[in-house]
C-alpha cells in the first residue's frame, strides 16, 4: 500500500506525516487490498484558527472510496476523515456483499480506473456590484470506464458526490446519474 500525504497552502509537519502514515496502515485490516492512500491537508488562510480541510482518497481494485472533514486542528480534521472511511468502508463491502446475494454483475475489474468528478457551476448567476464573480478553481481529469447504471450509482456513492459522469457498457454512450431531492436516482443521457 503506497501513502502519499501532502499540504496546500500549509506545511505537513514530520509529526503530522508520521502520523497519519500510522493511522492509515490500519485502513489494510477494514479493506484488504489497498492500493493507494492520498491525504491531502489544505488551508484556505494565512490565519490559525481558519478550519484545514483534510481530504482522504483510498484506491482499491479500480473502486475509489472518498472523504472530506474540515478542523483547524489538523489532526483533528485527519481523525474525523478517517472515521467517516471507516463508515464508509462498512457500506461499501455491505453492498458488495447484498450484490453477491442478488446475483449483480460483477464489480470493475482490477485494472479500469473509475470516474472522480468535481461539481462545476452550471448556471451564471448576475453578482452584487461588491462580490467578484465565481471563477473556475479547479480542473480534474480522468480516464472513463465503461460500466452499467448500478455501479455508476454505486460509484457516486462512495465518492460522496451528488452526480456521475460514465460510459454505458451497452452502447458506449457518455451518460450522468444524479441524485434526486427526493432520495431518488436519475438518468440523464443524449438523445438518439
Amino acid at each position: 500500500m503506497q501513502v502519499s500525504v501532502q499540504g496546500h497552502n500549509m506545511n505537513v509537519s514530520q509529526r503530522l506525516d508520521k502520523y497519519v502514515r500510522s493511522k492509515t496502515e490500519r485502513l489494510q485490516r477494514y479493506l484488504p487490498g489497498v492500493e493507494d492512500v492520498r491525504v491531502e491537508f489544505t488551508r484556505q488562510s494565512t490565519k490559525s484558527d481558519v478550519p484545514k480541510s483534510v481530504e482522504l482518497t483510498v484506491r482499491r481494485r479500480g473502486t475509489l472510496l472518498r472523504v472530506e472533514e474540515h478542523d483547524p486542528d489538523p489532526f483533528k480534521a485527519f481523525d474525523f476523515a478517517l472515521e467517516k472511511m471507516y463508515h464508509r468502508i462498512a457500506r461499501y463491502k455491505g453492498r458488495r456483499i447484498d450484490r453477491k446475494r442478488s446475483g449483480a454483475a460483477a464489480l470493475a475489474t482490477e485494472d479500469e480506473e473509475l470516474l472522480m468528478a468535481e461539481a462545476l457551476p452550471i448556471e451564471e448567476e448576475e453578482a452584487p456590484p461588491a462580490a467578484p464573480l465565481p471563477k473556475l478553481v479547479r480542473v480534474k481529469t480522468f480516464q472513463i470506464v465503461p460500466m452499467s447504471v448500478e455501479e455508476a450509482i454505486e460509484q457516486m456513492e462512495l465518492l460522496g458526490h451528488d452526480f456521475f459522469v460514465f460510459v454505458h457498457a451497452d452502447d458506449s454512450r457518455v451518460k450522468v446519474v444524479y441524485r434526486r431531492r427526493d432520495g431518488d436516482y436519475g438518468l440523464l443521457q443524449p438523445e438518439k
